[in-house]
């Protein structure tokens, strides 16, 4: 079995979810994120919780649900304040880029909107031309 560092240093996307405190360590090593790695994190979700490495940030583009919910109580709440944070709706509506370059370590900090949520997942199934 791979501990995180190793599982991190393979992976092309990562969801972390966890119960990870700011005054412990975080999951894992910035260092250990390979170019074009895509995270997902949810799990700091209040204050006193951290999930990813504050590093990591420097080098990533951050989408979230919404910037000031996310600079409140999401993961970016621990990001340098000059991270850019992207609205996931900008880049659904097409005025702001998402991914720009195979390479580009994407960050998303997950803080919850249901309805963005909803409307994210229509669009997938109109994509797919999958019918409820």
């Amino acid at each position: 079995m791979a501990d995180a560092e190793e599982a991190c240093a393979r992976a092309d996307v990562i969801v972390t979810a966890t119960t990870a405190r700011a005054d412990t360590p975080p999951l894992f090593r910035a260092d250990r994120i390979r170019p074009g790695t895509h995270i997902s994190c949810m799990g700091a979700d209040a204050p006193g919780k951290r999930e990813l490495p504050p590093e990591l940030f420097a080098r990533a583009r951050v989408f979230c649900d919404l910037p000031e919910q996310a600079r409140r109580m999401g993961e970016s709440r621990n990001a340098p304040e000059e991270t850019v944070l992207t609205p996931l709706g900008e880049v659904l509506v097409g005025r702001a880029p998402g991914r720009r370059d195979a390479a580009d370590v994407t960050i998303f900090d997950s803080s919850g909107i249901g309805l963005q949520d909803l409307y994210l997942g229509l669009a997938l199934l109109e994509e797919l031309d999958i019918t409820l």
